[in-house]
């Protein structure tokens, strides 16, 4: 009896699975366009995020530095950025500028000059008049004979002022790059 059940089932599951499988076909003409296509829709988000901080880009002109007596180092401004920084009644307290580098050691391995240009020594001169000192975040700006590194450097700005040159110091050399709010 249980076998018989069993056949039973097995038939009528293989006569539903043909049944379905077999039907499945639709009626085509022959000009019918057969491409598949695949469309994606992109959505650029503007800079400031809900609830989040206005940010602000920079553009750099000239965007590289060469800096020292032997003309040894090599300062590339890679990105820079601001946040707004607002207190809890939501007025400016100024911005935060970060500036992102990367900092080239040009002297040979046999040469062996080393160097560091320090986040401190930088100033970043705003629209008024006054200069403003860096702090470093993170990476490295000595670089060793022909290598390059990565630093990150923050600068405060006050309310009611834009940044638009920063200076770099090294070894008695100072070069300035322009900097511009996009």
């Amino acid at each position: 009896m249980i076998k018989k059940i069993s056949k039973l089932a097995l038939i009528s599951l293989g006569v539903i699975s043909l049944s379905s499988c077999g039907n499945s076909s639709k009626d085509k003409s022959d000009d019918a366009d057969t491409t598949i296509t695949k469309s994606e829709t992109i959505i650029k988000h503007g800079a400031k995020a809900e609830n989040g901080p206005e940010t602000f880009n920079y553009t750099v002109s000239p965007d590289t530095a060469v800096l020292g007596k032997a003309k040894e180092a090599l300062v590339k401004v890679v990105e820079a950025t601001s946040v707004k920084l607002q207190d809890a009644e939501g007025k400016s307290t100024g911005s935060e500028l970060t500036v992102k580098l990367l900092i080239t050691n040009k002297s040979t391995l046999d040469a062996k000059k080393y160097f560091s240009v320090s986040a401190s020594d930088a100033r970043l001169q705003l629209d008024n008049g006054t200069s403003v000192p860096g702090t470093k975040e993170n990476g490295s700006a000595e670089p060793e004979p022909e290598a390059s590194t990565e630093a990150l450097w923050k600068f405060q700005i006050p309310a009611d002022a834009n940044p638009s040159k920063l200076n770099f110091f090294l070894d008695g050399t100072r070069v300035s790059v322009g900097i511009m709010k996009e």
